[in-house]
């Protein structure tokens, strides 16, 4: 009776350590092909940033004389030339003079209009009236500011110090306007500031980018994405990251050769958090391959790589 269960007990050890190897295992080992296709593209890798739309040179233009406005010329929103007359204004003595002029009629102030002219406020530079602050009529003291002058709009960005030594004077730069459009401006970095700039206890640095073109559509004070361009490669065969391995400087990939999958070192270059750049090894329109465990792709967003399968079939 003994001798029984001993054999019972061997027979369900046995069993248990054969599903074991030739069971469980196996499930475990089972996997999936995923595949890719070798693409032609651009590849930018560039440093993000955000920035404001800031006149180049503003300048506040004030009276030459404490009076009155008679008459603007110049309108916000108006490009002027320098030397341009932007608006008129009476001296404190002349309105005074014209306004007992005027009680006596026509006749009497045109007389004393064309007798006592007018001091004009003018244009110190060519550039753009961004800023008006005043109203026919108004009086006005040499400390008021009358119109707000910029010769040209640029992109003042603040670039973290951990990413200051990724920005060079001269380097490219793609701009979004936030709330305007989603169509990139190129742009180019000027000045790189040396006084750090605190904002929520980081340190920032100040960086000048003067655009290429500057759209109509730009006012001063806009929100601005930038990214610094730090590679850029165009027209270039790409893969993405999860079909390829890094091998030193190069990388392996999976292919198919005769219907077994086979290793094969490529020739790569950049990469972004998408894709890498491949300079030889592939044609566009190659398939590439890649194993994962059926147990793995049932993980939400989990990612096998190209090789965490058991090792390839031998050819």
């Amino acid at each position: 009776m003994k001798s029984k269960i001993y054999i019972s007990i061997f027979v369900v050890i046995v069993s248990a350590f054969i599903y074991y190897l030739f069971g469980f295992s196996k499930s475990k080992q089972e996997y999936k092909l995923e595949t890719a296709h070798v693409t032609r593209g651009d590849l930018i890798l560039t440093v993000r940033a955000t920035g404001t739309a800031i006149p180049k040179n503003r300048l506040e233009v004030k009276p030459p004389i404490t009076g009155r406005i008679e008459s603007i010329l110049a309108e916000e929103g108006k490009q002027v030339g320098k030397g341009k007359i932007l608006a008129w204004m009476s001296s404190t003595e002349r309105a005074a003079l014209l306004d007992a002029a005027r009680a006596k009629g026509q006749e009497e102030l045109k007389k004393w209009e064309e007798f006592y002219k007018p001091t004009p406020v003018i244009s110190p530079l060519r550039g753009l009236v961004i800023a008006s602050n005043i109203s026919p009529g108004q009086t006005v003291t040499q400390q008021d500011i009358l119109f707000v002058l910029s010769d040209k709009l640029m992109v003042q960005a603040k670039v973290d110090e951990t990413d200051l030594s990724k920005i060079k004077i001269g380097q490219n730069a793609n701009i979004i306007v936030d709330s305007f459009s989603s169509e990139p401006i190129r742009a180019k970095v000027k000045h790189i500031g040396y006084e750090a700039v605190i904002e929520n206890n980081v340190t920032m640095y100040n960086v000048d980018l003067e655009l290429n073109i500057i759209p109509g559509f730009l006012r001063s004070g806009m929100s601005i994405t930038v990214d610094f361009i730090q590679t850029e490669e165009q027209n270039v065969l790409l893969i993405p990251n999860d079909f390829l391995k890094k091998k030193n400087e190069n990388g392996v990939v999976l292919i198919k050769v005769e219907e077994n999958l086979q290793e094969k070192e490529v020739k790569i270059g950049f990469s972004d958090d998408q894709n890498t750049v491949v300079f030889s090894g592939l044609k566009e329109g190659d398939i590439v391959y890649r194993k994962k465990k059926i147990q793995e792709s049932k993980k939400s967003n989990s990612s096998g790589g190209p090789f965490s399968s058991p090792k390839l079939p031998k050819r």
